[in-house]
């Protein structure tokens, strides 16, 4: 069965039919794959209360996110051949804003293009290298690595880092909300949250990223967390995993 075929779509949807009712949860997304000769193939899903009332070829009116990746990375991706972090890290997204498209990466490193971010203080010795692990991401757990020095972001990136102070397990969804300023960092430990290292390492960590300046950042963001955290909340389930299992084992 073909990859992105009129099967392929027929036997995706039948597969998640029946997902679990999760009341609240959902989102509009594009899709937009780009082969060598760069032709595009897109297709959209739309979710409500947890369930897929639409996947299929084509464009979707109002979609609140585009996902943008090569034809290669997206097949891989719905063949089991490719990870959470390696797909979001190829990932482009882009979404409208004032009758303008705005392009970039997806959440979490989305807060490094907003100009709040260059805008955090000094503070001398706060120096800290973070490695995070979301769970429930939208295509599976995903691993980044955020940097600070004298209280300045100084990188971030999808993957491992090499020497971390701390180490954080948090839900996709609860990072989105520590962003959003919805949530502190103690109540994202909730719900199968791990926070590893040193007392200094993690009250610093806590400090930072509840300040004010930090949380500007996090609000000045794009709706790519929102609306791929949704998504997570749909994928994590394990009648979706099987699914997409069975899908990934049909697909060529």
């Amino acid at each position: 069965m073909a990859f992105l075929s009129d099967a392929w779509f027929d036997r995706a949807r039948s597969l998640t039919r029946d997902l679990p009712e999760q009341p609240g949860v959902g989102c509009r997304l594009q899709f937009d794959a780009v082969d060598e000769d760069g032709g595009h193939r897109r297709w959209h899903q739309v979710i409500a209360d947890g369930r897929i009332e639409a996947w299929a070829p084509g464009d979707l009116a109002d979609a609140e996110l585009e996902l943008r990746w090569p034809l290669d990375i997206a097949r891989r991706l719905y063949t089991a051949e490719l990870d959470g972090t390696e797909a979001m890290d190829a990932l482009t997204v882009a979404y409208p804003v004032d009758g303008a498209t705005v392009t970039g990466r997806p959440s979490p490193m989305d807060i490094a293009d907003t100009a709040e971010l260059d805008r955090l203080p000094s503070i001398p010795d706060a120096t800290l290298a973070t490695q995070f692990q979301f769970f429930a991401g939208p295509f599976g757990s995903v691993r980044f690595w955020w940097t600070f020095v004298d209280g300045r972001s100084t990188g971030m990136g999808f993957g491992t880092h090499a020497e971390p102070d701390v180490f954080v397990r948090i839900r996709f969804q609860r990072m989105v909300g520590v962003r959003r300023g919805d949530l502190s960092v103690l109540e994202a430990l909730e719900d199968g949250g791990i926070a590893d290292g040193g007392v200094g390492p993690l009250m610093l960590l806590a400090g930072l990223q509840e300040s004010p300046e930090l949380l500007a950042a996090g609000r000045a963001c794009g709706p790519s967390g929102p609306a791929l955290a949704a998504l997570g909340q749909v994928t994590d389930r394990p009648e979706h995993r099987t699914a997409i299992a069975a899908l990934a084992a049909a697909t060529v």
